[in-house]
């Protein structure tokens, strides 16, 4: 799993990549994003700033914000692609303050 950190004041974008997985032909058409926190409670509300991903060439994106200090969220994205099949790919946002 892919982590990254960033800081509780910090909002921004982040971009993740399909290309490698893809099938033959296929493209990503559309994707939600959760996120939990290290209970398992949904914390979507609270560190995305929604959970439908914006769909770029064979990229899913969607914009982070806030978070706790000292939590680890998973956030799970959940891509359909244009043939019907949906890939699942999760990361580890690291929220510290510096």
């Amino acid at each position: 799993m892919q982590t990254f950190t960033k800081q509780p004041a910090e909002a921004y974008t982040i971009a993740l990549e399909f290309q490698g997985k893809l099938p033959s032909g296929a493209s990503p058409s559309s994707g939600t994003v959760s996120a939990t926190d290290p209970n398992g409670a949904d914390a979507s509300g609270t560190v995305l700033s929604g959970t439908t991903a914006t769909i770029s060439g064979t990229q899913a994106r969607i914009k982070v914000q806030s978070g706790s200090h000292g939590v680890n969220y998973r956030l799970r994205f959940l891509v359909t692609l244009t043939s019907t099949d949906v890939l699942e790919e999760d990361l580890l946002m690291r929220v510290i303050e510096q």
